[in-house]
């Protein structure tokens, strides 16, 4: 199943932090190059293809993939279960070489089972911390 996600919207507020106090202090070159930064930053998505064998991971802007990793069992060393905030379920999946990804920005439960189930059939070490395992005991006792 493919699942799509983009930056958390919070971030805009230190952009705009940044405009108003920072930029007008540089010169205008940099100003554009800090501008067409947050532009990309703001504007990409992040999709997360889970197949049996495979996940497949990419950062698009539009419809230009800016970056690609497919991930084997073989390549993934582990995934890391833990919480953000409250009540944010997330998922750290530690990367043999290469970039380690979470999926927080995603905002879905059944992305987190799904990376469990993965986990679980191709024998994956999975690693949960204290904070998710009480929210794992608390939510499904509701």
């Amino acid at each position: 199943m493919t699942y799509s996600g983009n930056i958390s919207k919070n971030i805009l507020w230190g952009i705009i932090f940044m405009s108003a106090f920072i930029l007008p202090n540089l010169s205008w070159m940099i100003r554009v190059t800090i501008t067409l930064a947050v532009v990309v930053i703001t504007l990409h998505q992040v999709q997360l293809t889970i197949t049996s064998d495979q996940l497949d991971y990419k950062i698009k802007f539009f419809k230009l993939t800016l970056y690609r990793k497919i991930l084997t069992p073989e390549k993934i060393k582990k995934i890391k279960f833990g919480r953000i905030g409250w009540t944010t379920k997330n998922a750290v999946v530690k990367v043999r070489r290469g970039f380690n990804f979470n999926v927080a920005h995603f905002y879905s439960e059944q992305l987190i089972r799904e990376l469990e189930e993965f986990a679980l059939a191709n024998k994956i070490e999975i690693q949960k911390t204290k904070d998710y395992l009480l929210l794992e005991k608390y939510y499904s006792h509701n």
